[in-house]
Parts: C-alpha cells; structure tokens; sequence
C-alpha cells in the first residue's frame, strides 16, 4: 500500500467523500482501511438500532415495537458492542435497561451533540439525559416537559457546570415552548459557552436572565423567544461584554425593545429581530432609539434584520414609517446588511436616500420590503446615486418614484455624464415603485449596473385584488433592459420568454414578497 495512507488525515480526505455502499465494501475488503471507513460510517446515527443490531442476535427481541434485551452478552459481545458505539457522535432510540448495562457516558465516548429528541417519549426524562452528561459534550438541545417538578429541572440546570463542563452551546424549551422558563445563576458558571437558546423566556424576568448568563464570559450568540407583557426593569443597563449575534422573537415588538434597554454591548455583530403582531410608528421609534442606545461600538454592528411576520391581508392597516425612524441607525457606520420586512408604510425621503451612502459606504445589502404601500418622495435620480455611490452594495429593495425625468449628472461643459458604473448591484427590487418613460430608467440601469440580473416589484398594488397601476410600464421596463443587455430580440417583443434569457426568475419569490415579507432566504 502507498505510503500515503501512513497518514490518517490523507485517508479521511480520501474515504469522506464514499457513498455508504462503497464505504462498506472498502471496511469489508481492507483491514488497513476498516478501522477509518467505520469511524465515519458510525459517526452519526438517528437511532441506535444499528447499534444493537452489533450483538447477537440471541440477545434481544422486538415485541409490541420495543427492543428488549434477552440475556446478558459475553464479555466478547460487550466489547464489540463498545467499540462501535465509541464511534457515535449522536445517539437516537434509547432504552433504559440499555444504559443500565452500558452507561451513555462511558458507552458513547465521543459524544458531543446530543439532542433529548432522540429520546422520543423520553425526551424530557431528566435523569436519562443526565446520563449523556460528559465533560466532552459540546452542544445540548433540552426539551422538558411541564410535568416535571420545578427542582428537578433546577438540580438538572446547577448539574451543567460540573457534569457537561465543556458545552459550548445549549438550546432549552419548556414543553415545546408552552412554558415560559427562567434562567438559572449557574448558566454564568459554564465558561466555554458560546451559544445560548431559550425558547419562552418570560420577559418579566428580563433583568434577572441577564444578570445570570453575565458571567458568561465567552457567550457570542443569544438567542431568546421572548413572552409576557410585564416590562419592569432596572435603571442601569447591564453589559453583555462579549455578545455577537442577538436573536430575539415576540409576540409584539416592545417585548425585544424591553430587553435590548436592558443591555449594553461592545462587540454586538448582528441584530435579528422576529414579531407577530403590527407594531405602531412609536413602538418601532422606540426600537430603533434603543438600539442606537444599546450597541455602544458603532462601527461593530454589521448586520440587521427586523421582520413582522403578521398575516398580510389587512393591507388597510396604515403604519406610516417617515425617514426620522430610521436615522438613529445612521450612527453605525460599519454596516454590511440592513433588511425590513413587512413593519410598515415606508415614508423615505431623497435626504435620508443621500445620507445612507455616507454613513454606509460598504453596504453589501440595503432592503425597506413591504405589500404595504405609500406615498413616496424618494425619486429614482436619489435611488441610482445611492447605489452607484455604494459600490459594494449587491442587494436593494427600494421603493421610488420614476415618473418624472432623471436629472443626470453633468460634467463641466454642461453634457451629460451618467454616474460611474457600479458593478456589484445584482439585485433591484422596485417595490411599489411608479414608473414613466421620461426616467429613462431601463438605458441608466443598463449603463451604470451592467451586471444587474434581478429585476421585480410587487405586482399588487395595496390591496391584492388591485394590480399595480405602472405593471405594464414596469415589464417595459425589464424587456428593454434585457435588449440593451443583449438577453432579448429588439424585433421579437411579443413572444419573449423570460426563461429563455439568462435572468434569475423572479417569479419564484412572488409570492413570499407578495405575501408582506420575504422568507429568510429571499431577504435575510
């Protein structure tokens, strides 16, 4: 054999990259290469059946769809049993009288996911998942059912720092959310935390979860769905010193502003923010103001995304959104991505539009999204220079008002001179935007974003039974966009096929952008 495969790391590259057939055939063919093949054929499994199917097959039984063990298994027996659970990365099916005899955290000594699922009705049977508990467990998903005594789930909680030293991330749910749960003193005591999930955590409570997960000293990403209506607090603001990522969803808005009041940050990278119910001009004035107040590095925050998920069929519901809201994020001059979605009437001005550009100059992704509409003063001359002044912006959703000719830039002698070409813009959303052959807009966005390859807007207008007045003009406008990009027949006009030109299909985010707000992976 080539002395290559002296080296381990040389045969995982190698053997990773097998389907499960020819990983088995390699383990059955190669004793040099069988121990390695079966390290990765056994390194994840949804269920310990394989497992059990090890020991022979004198020593279990299935009756009434459990596994049941028959007899005690030889010594031989026990250590083949062990050698290929040592495998496992992550257990699933569980039976009792299983890990009586072979305790998980011996018998799964390279545990390091484990999540209480796998335990199906014993998922939230705390003295089995205790027995998981290992110092090398690294990522702990808990969900614990409502029946269980408040101390047990307490002695479970304080059992963390000394039996699981080594977590790194844990994500806890009080039955399936339907409780709301609060955070213990002993959750500052796991010092290699770096990821916290809690699904329901009362935000009455609010002070008192941030004062225990403060000593926390490596935590990076939080995050909380949040519920209660009691929004009492402390005076001072608590620091987190070394959050990064905070996620937070509610029922309403003002639940996540009373909770990021309660917090100050220095390394805050990214703000994701998740409500269900409208929020009122104030409430999101309110938010934003926080924000500002909360995140004390302006040049740390990156990224930001606040979505209402409400049912958007009341599109009569008016939340006037003027461009004053927005300006207390200007501060933050190392932005890469800000996306709204579905929170309101954007009200936009052309100053606020020019203002973007310099508190934001490396905006990769700039999105004001909604099926809400309403009157608005940014003119298409504002969103162009936005956009070719941002020269990494690669995404924008902006509604504009085209109805009028553009005023072009002009050199010195008085001819016109279009703006330089920005290259990154691959996407333009025009949302509710009106649009009038006078803009010129299909030659400018051929000539200054030559490599836009996305262009849509919503095709609704308000309501959804009422169409979009500039429908027709705006299809115009993409169809002539395509000829000057070469993608369409100048002399074909009625038989153009979108798909037969090398343009993404909008058509496939209609209906999530229709609907009020983009799914995660259109506009997060």
């Amino acid at each position: 054999m080539h002395r290559a495969f002296d080296s381990e790391d040389i045969i995982y590259s190698v053997l990773k990259y097998l389907e499960p057939k020819d990983s088995k055939n390699v383990a059955m063919t190669c004793s040099r290469l069988a121990g390695s093949v079966l390290d990765i054929l056994w390194s994840e499994q949804s269920s310990l059946i394989p497992l059990i199917m090890c020991l022979p097959q004198d020593t279990w039984e299935i009756k009434d769809d459990t596994i049941n063990l028959t007899r005690e298994p030889t010594p031989s027996e026990r250590e083949r049993f062990r050698t290929n659970a040592s495998r496992l990365s992550v257990s699933g099916l569980v039976l009792r009288r299983l890990f009586e005899q072979f305790p998980p955290a011996t018998l799964f000594r390279n545990l390091c996911v484990f999540d209480s699922y796998a335990l199906r009705e014993s998922s939230s049977d705390l003295s089995l998942v205790r027995k998981f508990l290992s110092p090398g467990l690294e990522s702990l998903m808990l969900d614990v059912s409502a029946p269980f005594p408040t101390h047990e789930v307490e002695q479970f909680l304080a059992a963390l720092p000394i039996e699981a030293q080594g977590l790194r991330q844990l994500s806890i749910s009080m039955d399936d959310g339907a409780t709301a749960f609060a955070v213990p003193p002993s959750f500052g005591k796991l010092s290699k935390l770096i990821t916290l999930s809690i699904h329901r955590a009362d935000v009455c409570l609010t002070r008192h979860v941030i004062t225990n997960i403060q000593q926390a000293q490596c935590l990076k990403t939080l995050m909380l769905s949040l519920c209660g209506t009691s929004y009492g607090g402390g005076v001072m603001a608590l620091e987190l010193s070394s959050l990064e990522n905070l996620v937070l969803s509610g029922d309403v808005l003002p639940q996540c502003t009373h909770f990021i009041r309660q917090i100050t940050t220095r390394q805050l990278s990214v703000v994701n923010i998740e409500y269900f119910q409208p929020a009122s001009p104030m409430d999101i004035t309110v938010f934003m103001e926080s924000l500002s107040t909360s995140c004390q590095n302006h040049a740390s925050l990156k990224h930001i995304y606040v979505a209402d998920t409400t049912n958007p069929e009341d599109t009569d519901l008016v939340i006037s959104l003027s461009s004053e809201v927005f300006r207390p994020l200007l501060k933050f001059t190392g932005l890469l991505s800000v996306a709204f979605g579905g929170i309101g009437n954007y009200n936009l001005d052309n100053r606020f539009i020019n203002d973007i550009s310099d508190a934001w100059p490396g905006i990769q992704e700039l999105k004001f999204a909604s099926c809400r509409p309403a009157s608005c003063a940014v003119t298409f001359t504002a969103m162009v220079s936005l956009a070719s002044r941002c020269r990494s912006l690669q995404s924008l959703y902006l509604t504009c008002d085209a109805t009028q000719s553009t005023i072009i830039p002009q050199a010195e002698d008085g001819t016109e001179r279009l703006w330089p070409s920005q290259t990154a813009l691959r996407e333009l959303h025009l949302g509710h935007s009106q649009v009038s052959e006078v803009a010129r807009m299909p030659y400018i966005l051929a000539k200054v974003f030559p490599a836009l390859s996305f262009l849509d807007w919503h095709h609704f207008f308000g309501s959804f039974n009422i169409e979009n007045s500039s429908e027709k003009a705006l299809e115009e406008v993409r169809y002539q966009l395509q000829v000057l990009q070469n993608l369409a027949d100048p002399d074909d006009h009625d038989n153009v096929d979108d798909s037969d030109v090398e343009w993404e299909d909008s058509s496939s985010s209609e209906d999530s952008e229709d609907s009020g707000y983009l799914d995660d992976d259109d506009w997060m």
